[in-house]
């Protein structure tokens, strides 16, 4: 092409006319390019099918980790928030047991304190009912509250008691054998006897008349049998 556009341009130039030389011609016949096209698609098809495989797979792979890490991770937390519910609920369950264990104690103590009350009130209420002794007809009312309290003698019985004390004492505590070491209401002998059922056995007439009831229960069993056995020796 180079070579035919000299020649008309000289060819102008000189007014010469020369025919156009066809230049030679290098095409590639079209079913060798359609060929190799076709080739060469197919290869960088196949590049990309290889690529995109290789991709989904290491993409795969990743996923995986990802979801091993995460099951995992998730686990471990799992395993941690059991581990600290666990803890709580038995810190729970340990306050829950000392809060009934206190409260156990406190609802005892509240009984016994009503107990040691009500004790209390009824030993007031029996003081407050039971003469103190003190003169001979104070001191004989005062061994008819003991002798029914303490062994449930009453009438017949008491009325052997008293033929007994009537005889001894008259019911004075302080009364005192000349002619022995027999003291007080019971006439005991000697009368520091008495001690076994108070320091005070010497005044108190509920100490002297306690420890006559607990010698005729010992010895005789009841009054009666001692009043019997004092009629027929003078002495019990």
């Amino acid at each position: 092409m180079a070579a035919s556009a000299l020649a008309l341009a000289v060819a102008t130039t000189t007014g010469v006319v020369l025919a156009e030389t066809p230049a030679p011609s290098y095409a590639v016949p079209a079913q060798v390019d359609a060929a190799a096209l076709a080739v060469l698609e197919a290869e960088q098809r196949q590049a990309l099918i290889t690529s995109r495989a290789q991709e989904r797979e290491e993409l795969a792979a990743s996923v995986q980790q990802l979801a091993q890490q995460r099951t995992a991770a998730l686990a471990e937390t799992g395993s941690k928030i059991d581990a600290t519910e666990k803890a709580v609920q038995e810190r729970l369950a340990a306050e829950k047991a000392e809060a009934e264990r206190l409260a156990e104690e406190a609802r005892k103590a509240e009984e016994a304190r009503k107990a040691e009350e009500a004790r209390k009130a009824e030993e007031a209420k029996k003081a407050a009912a039971t003469p103190k002794g003190g003169t001979r007809a104070q001191n004989k009312e005062l061994g008819r509250q003991l002798a029914l309290q303490l062994y449930g003698w009453g009438g017949d019985q008491f009325k052997c008691y008293d033929n007994i004390i009537m005889r001894e004492s008259l019911w004075d505590q302080y009364a005192d054998n000349p002619n022995s070491s027999a003291y007080g209401i019971p006439q005991a002998l000697p009368g520091k006897r008495m001690a076994s059922e108070g320091a005070d056995w010497r005044t108190n007439p509920a100490t002297q008349i306690k420890w006559g009831l607990k010698y005729v229960k010992e010895r005789y069993g009841t009054p009666c049998r001692a009043w019997s056995f004092k009629r027929a020796n003078g002495w019990y």
